[in-house]
């Protein structure tokens, strides 16, 4: 009877300190893209929106080359391809640990 109870404990035990650190690790990773997604929200201030006529959120392909600049690959939105492009290219992030040569995508929310 001992040994069942003892047994019992020892996985229940188990069961709950691997939740609770399988529970924390996403919000790490949070952190990193969102200091990346702030970075360029404000690399993005003063953008052209006059060609939307409605909320829309645009996806930006990019990538982060050896020196740490931006190199936007593709965007969704062929009104603002261009003007996304010019704001960001060759732009440097600040102090983010994103891999080199590993593409990324951000969602931009552009309310009218």
């Amino acid at each position: 009877m001992k040994i069942t109870k003892f047994l019992f404990l020892s996985v229940l035990m188990l069961g709950l300190f691997s939740f609770s650190s399988y529970a924390g690790d996403p919000v790490a990773k949070n952190n990193k893209y969102t200091k990346v997604t702030n970075q360029i929200a404000k690399l993005l201030d003063g953008l052209d929106v006059s060609s939307i006529k409605n909320d829309e959120t645009i996806k930006i392909d990019f990538m982060i080359s050896s020196t740490g600049e931006i190199i936007v690959l593709s965007t969704n939105s062929e009104e603002l391809d261009e003007e996304l492009k010019s704001k960001l290219n060759y732009k440097k992030l600040k102090s983010v640990n994103l891999e080199s040569f590993k593409t990324y995508t951000v969602p931009v929310k552009i309310k009218v």
